[in-house]
């Protein structure tokens, strides 16, 4: 997935993002379009900023950000092998599995089920019926016939038609597609729980400081803010302040305010945690069990202590081996890039920024 401060969209829009981002930094606007990738749209425009809008959700970029984007989109491409065809087929290579996505959906794909449809056109089932289609998902329906391969999803009633070009890149990318193992234990950055509403890393300075001002002013500060993974409101209300993100609601006294603005610098001071803002671009460190998480706006990346103590920024692509906390890494220009393989999670730290890390 990418996030794009509020908008998390699929992989199949990297080509989309990253070339308009390119104009938009080149020319200072962008040709305004509609694409729509797996049966959903993405509207991107300009209005002096990058103007994207998906699933209503809307994030506005100005060119900073759309520099920091450009960087994990171009990067994100790099490391999954993000590619548009003809017919506005877009593939990608994601560990065990090849995304197939197209206007009207998107379909995950095993070396399996690569290999029979790979069969299936080769053998033209227009006339044969010989090829293996054990491998194939039970949901996916093939035909071929004219040098043409049609891929029906019974789960959506669309389908896909593939020719000679997209059945050849589909053979050379057999050989990246690994064979599928248990999945390692998914890291989770840590959280802070208050009455039962959750405070995500990210918010929580600015939280604890709209609860400090409150407490010494006795006026409130109104925010919302909305990421990709999650959402947190701060109003007035008749107790105090009220608190509220997609599943909860809660009101604070006056008395609790103060107590809980304390709870929360405790729990940031104990992680060792910091905060830096470059633009739009809000990046939170924090450090938990054997390494630091970095977090960008639904970005949440581990580095373990041991990644952390290497020399930082590397020349070139170095890929971390698979291991937990060893994400994938590469400098870019201004940026040090640091993604991980399994979630697909990816943020851009400056060189200062890496700095400062590094001296936590």
């Amino acid at each position: 997935m990418i996030n794009i401060l509020s908008i998390r969209c699929s992989l199949a829009f990297a080509p989309y993002l990253a070339e308009s981002a390119a104009e938009f930094l080149r020319e200072g606007a962008l040709t305004s379009r509609v694409v729509r990738q797996g049966g959903s749209g993405l509207i991107i425009r300009s209005d002096g900023e990058v103007v994207l809008r998906h699933q209503n959700r809307q994030a506005i970029l100005s060119r900073e950000e759309a520099k920091h984007y450009l960087a994990t989109l171009q990067f994100r491409s790099d490391v999954y092998d993000v590619l548009r065809m003809q017919d506005e087929v877009v593939l990608a290579t994601i560990g065990s599995e090849l995304l197939l996505s197209h206007p009207q959906s998107d379909l995950w794909l095993g070396r399996g089920a690569i290999n029979s449809l790979i069969d299936a056109f080769n053998s033209d089932s227009s006339s044969k019926t010989d090829y293996n289609q054990v491998s194939l998902p039970e949901w996916l329906s093939v035909s071929s016939g004219g040098g043409r391969l049609l891929l029906s999803d019974q789960r959506t009633a669309r389908w896909v038609l593939l020719g000679d070009d997209h059945m050849r890149e589909l053979e050379q990318r057999l050989a990246a597609i690994t064979v599928q193992t248990v999945a390692a234990p998914r890291l989770e950055p840590p959280t802070i729980s208050l009455k039962g509403l959750t405070v995500h890393l990210q918010s929580a300075f600015k939280l604890a400081a709209t609860l400090e001002d409150f407490a010494k002013t006795g006026n409130v500060t109104p925010f919302e803010e909305i990421t990709s993974i999650y959402s947190l409101t701060a109003s007035r209300s008749t107790e105090g302040i009220e608190l509220k993100d997609s599943d909860h609601r809660v009101a604070l006294t006056p008395r609790e305010v103060r107590k809980w603005a304390a709870l929360i610098r405790a729990e940031l001071d104990r992680l060792n945690a910091s905060q830096v803002e470059r633009g739009g671009i809000r990046t939170v460190s924090a450090h938990s069990g054997d390494g630091e998480w970095i977090l960008q706006w639904g970005d949440e990346v581990f580095l373990s202590t041991e990644a952390l103590s290497q020399k930082l920024p590397p020349s070139s692509l170095i890929a971390g081996g698979g291991a937990i906390g060893s994400p994938v890494v590469k400098h870019a220009g201004e940026f040090l890039l640091l993604l991980t393989p399994e979630t697909g999670a990816c943020v851009a730290l400056t060189d200062a920024e890496a700095t400062n890390l590094q001296r936590r």
